[in-house]
């Protein structure tokens, strides 16, 4: 059996300042769905938030 986890998040910031970050998994299953569904979701949470933390270094200010 094979499943699929998404997970997408939106951070709003000052302004129109929104980001948004997105993953994706498919993987085989073989065993325990439940325990094959948890590792999925912490890991695509993980990549996430990874995402949504490299981008916070990108704080342009506009000088106008």
């Amino acid at each position: 059996m094979k499943i699929r986890v998404a997970y997408s998040e939106l951070k709003s910031g000052p302004g129109y300042n929104n980001r948004k970050a997105e993953a994706e998994i498919e993987i085989d299953v073989v065993g325990d769905v439940d325990k094959a569904f948890q590792k999925a979701w912490e890991k695509v949470r993980a990549e996430v938030k990874r995402q949504l933390d490299d981008n916070n270094d990108d704080d342009d200010d506009f000088p106008f």
